[in-house]
């Protein structure tokens, strides 16, 4: 006999799906999840709504009419082989409003559903590509993926609001460079590859990641953008190019993710969703950098599963990020033309791909740390010159 109060464990493993198929006496009474369960099914038509909390059903995953959310849950449990406990008697009330309340009973309500558990391994198994030969494929995690976010985080203080100068914008950018490689550095799926393949992908959508960082700090404030250096850029500023595009990246950006409120993960995988892009010109190996991309698609889809309609909320910011990024990229041509503006080496090559990166690095030190000993291939005669780490 059960008594209230006590613990029950359950692991998402077939032990636990095949203890939920015992029938039931004749004249015993059904569970109250199988009744709503029926009542679900017949209420609304079959497979339109979620078998396991009647949520609105998007297709049928892992062999059960469900929602996304269940099936992110029933998901993450079989890959993770969670265990989980109820705290109350095996009936909690599993639906829309509450499914989040026990694990236990909605990984119950899973299997009782008809979810299965090679259906998730297979999937597994499906999303290989076929290898490159001779190319080994990482996998990346979202623990990685955080630990390169701390890797370059900063502190800021703007207590003092100090009104940034373009010298001030440009030394801002060269730094927040600086710390995109470092990132880099702390993806080992990054490091395997290829130093040509490395060196394209930084330099294609470094104008992206200036743009995103931005973004993310200026996330507390409404009338200015939080440079990297603790400079601001107001909004309504002297420096009329430089304010449209401060501007827009508070309206088109900030603004968006301040609504979304957007998690650390969620962060984490929407920069390696812009950074691992397969379609970057003159890519060696494209398909092991597009499944890096799918791999942080999904762990981004693991992330947001519980929300219906946030994964695809997330990606809708990246077309506007990458048309303020050329704006920018725009703005810093017409600067140069102009004479507005003296840039640097660094900039010129990883904003506007001209011109050569020289002794930029040399006061980074060993910045990329890729070990790549036994390549003796040609690299790159400019970007990685002074890159000690990169050949």
């Amino acid at each position: 006999m059960k008594l209230p109060g006590t613990i029950i464990l359950a692991a998402a493993t077939e032990d636990f799906n095949s203890s939920l198929l015992i029938p039931l006496p004749g004249n015993a009474t059904a569970a109250p999840e199988s009744v709503s369960m029926l009542s679900a099914s017949l209420t609304y038509g079959g497979g339109s709504h979620c078998f396991i909390c009647a949520d609105r059903a998007t297709g049928k995953h892992y062999g059960a009419s469900s929602c996304d959310g269940c099936k992110g849950f029933f998901r993450r449990s079989i890959r993770s082989n969670q265990t989980y406990n109820c705290r109350f008697n095996r009936q909690c009330v599993v639906d829309k409003d509450k499914r989040n309340q026990c694990r236990y009973c909605r990984l119950r309500k899973c299997f009782k559903a008809g979810m299965r558990k090679e259906a998730v391994q297979n999937e597994r198994d499906c999303i290989n590509p076929h290898r490159v030969k001779g190319q080994p494929v990482g996998t990346l995690s979202i623990n990685v993926l955080l630990q390169a976010e701390n890797s370059v985080q900063q502190s800021h203080d703007i207590s003092t609001k100090k009104t940034a100068c373009v010298g001030d914008v440009f030394e801002s950018m060269k730094q927040q460079l600086l710390l995109l490689v470092e990132w880099a550095k702390h993806i080992p799926e990054f490091c395997s590859l290829h130093i040509d393949d490395r060196v394209t992908l930084l330099r294609t959508h470094s104008a992206e990641h200036l743009i995103l960082g931005a973004a993310r700090r200026s996330l507390p404030y409404n009338d200015v953008i939080l440079l990297g250096n603790d400079f601001v850029i107001p909004l309504r500023g002297a420096e009329l190019e430089v304010s449209r595009v401060a501007i827009r990246i508070q309206e088109e950006l900030v603004k968006p993710l301040r609504e979304l409120d957007i998690t650390d993960k969620e962060f984490a995988c929407l920069r390696s969703i812009v950074f691992f892009a397969p379609d970057c010109p003159g890519l060696e190996n494209s398909q092991v950098i597009r499944y890096l991309r799918l791999q942080a698609h999904v762990l981004l889809e693991e992330a947001t599963c519980d929300q219906r309609g946030r994964l695809g909320e997330l990606l809708l910011i990246l077309p506007a990020l990458q048309s303020v990024s050329w704006q920018m990229v725009e703005t810093l041509h017409l600067a140069k033309l102009l004479g507005e503006a003296r840039l640097d080496s660094l900039l010129q090559e990883m904003l506007l791909g001209e011109g050569t990166a020289t002794n930029q690095w040399q006061g980074a030190g060993s910045i990329l740390n890729c070990e790549r000993q036994n390549d003796l291939r040609p690299s790159p005669a400019t970007f990685t010159s002074e890159l000690p780490g990169f050949n």
